[in-house]
């Protein structure tokens, strides 16, 4: 049985971007023969020095939002990073095991550096992402190309470690199956959707309303082609309206274009439109019920999984070293 480890930091409002890009595939992972730990990094956070009202109500939507999102826990433990301190010092174990050479070799680092400052916390957090999936013992990794780099910096960590010390972590690998869909924003399709308030317009958020969705979509930004055709260098603006469509619907770009043929870019807009709210109305009321609910016996056990799990890798890191 594969062990799977994802996780998804809870920085603002859960989007779409969130759910096609990661949380769609967890699903699928969850109905497969894995052990999957699918985790809301919430120390990762703290390198943007985040509200900590606003972050604990992040914390605690988003591990609701992926119980509602149908994640099968008979096989998948959510939770969330700062309660399993093991991950934390895993990583001081492993710093001793990464070169800073590698650190500052990191393309995220040098981006993040420029807009958040070069503080350590920015500069180790990917020694931490190791930790992430390490401490579990993960042998797949769903990733997008950006946290490729990463992924490899693990599989250095845990190599260097193994040629030390022996067999003790497996190296892994990205997920076999298809990564997630990377959504643009709606406003300006040369940049991530994002949770960040400056771009409301631009981002669809789980709990946008029918109107909110078809109105968004409606004045998304395309071209003036009219052509419904995939061309990420010519034509960003609707080739991110196709990936949205075939995310959410199981198809190719091929299919996409094939089935608008005929259609206009403002009624692809409104066939887009329709399929997120159908995709995103079960979620939103879910989650709504939940809202309702005390879910912290279920959290309780999901943590209480993910720390026997940790801590038997901490235990046997902790006999290896003499600790």
């Amino acid at each position: 049985m594969k062990t799977v480890f994802s996780g998804i930091q809870p920085t603002g409002k859960v989007h779409l971007g969130n759910f096609l890009g990661a949380i769609k595939n967890w699903v699928y992972l969850s109905n497969e023969e894995n052990k999957n730990f699918f985790c809301v990094v919430d120390l990762h956070s703290i390198t943007t020095h985040p509200d900590p009202k606003e972050l604990k109500s992040n914390i605690e939507q988003t591990l609701k939002l992926l119980i509602a999102a149908d994640i099968n826990l008979d096989n998948s433990i959510i939770y969330a990073q700062s309660s399993v301190p093991q991950h934390a010092y895993l990583s001081w174990i492993l710093s001793s095991f990464c070169q800073v050479g590698e650190l500052q070799r990191m393309t995220q680092y040098k981006e993040k550096a420029d807009s958040l400052g070069s503080h350590a916390g920015i500069f180790t957090y990917p020694v931490l992402m190791a930790s992430d999936i390490l401490i579990h013992k993960a042998n797949e990794v769903p990733v997008g190309d950006d946290q490729t780099q990463h992924l490899e910096l693990t599989r250095n960590i845990a190599e260097r470690f193994n040629n030390k010390y022996g067999e003790v972590f497996p190296l892994p690998e990205k997920s076999s199956g298809k990564s997630g869909a990377r959504l643009m924003s709606l406003k300006h399709p040369d940049s991530k959707m994002s949770k960040s308030s400056d771009d409301i317009n631009g981002t669809i958020y789980f709990d946008d309303d029918k109107d909110t969705i078809m109105k968004k979509f409606k004045s998304s930004v395309t071209d003036s082609d009219d052509t419904i055709q995939y061309n990420l260098s010519e034509k960003k603006g609707i080739s991110n309206l196709i990936d949205i469509y075939a995310s959410i619907n199981g198809m190719s770009h091929k299919e996409v274009e094939k089935t608008f043929t005929d259609s206009r870019y403002g009624e692809f807009k409104m066939a887009v439109g329709e399929c997120v709210a159908e995709y995103l109305n079960p979620i939103n009321l879910k989650f709504t019920e939940l809202e309702k609910e005390n879910i912290s016996e279920v959290v309780e056990i999901n943590l209480q999984e993910a720390q026997a799990s940790a801590e038997l890798t901490i235990q046997e890191v902790n006999n290896i070293l003499g600790l």
